[in-house]
């Protein structure tokens, strides 16, 4: 199960349509775009992210870029847009 991440700090538990392995359509539905994956240390899990949010002037999401930050990110930057929590394990599915 992974963590949906909205910019205004909401939170909301999501499930793979297969019940195991994201695909990668559910994932980009999400973000609204295409995918950047970021490692977050610490907690291994792994930040999806629109690729093109701060182009496209996405929300800033204060909640996953303090997470991120706490896990030893760089505090000259920010995740903006809504982030999906996933583990390495949700992943497999998608080469």
């Amino acid at each position: 199960m992974a963590l949906l991440i909205h910019p205004f700090g909401a939170l909301r538990r999501v499930t793979p349509a297969n019940g195991q392995a994201w695909t990668l359509r559910e994932l980009q539905a999400f973000v609204g775009g295409y995918i950047e994956q970021v490692r977050v240390r610490g907690c291994r899990r792994y930040m999806l992210l629109n690729e093109d949010g701060k182009y496209r002037s996405l929300p800033l999401n204060m909640r996953a870029s303090t997470l991120l930050w706490n896990a030893g990110g760089r505090r000259d930057d920010v995740v903006v847009g809504t982030v999906v929590l996933v583990t390495h394990r949700e992943m497999e599915g998608e080469e």
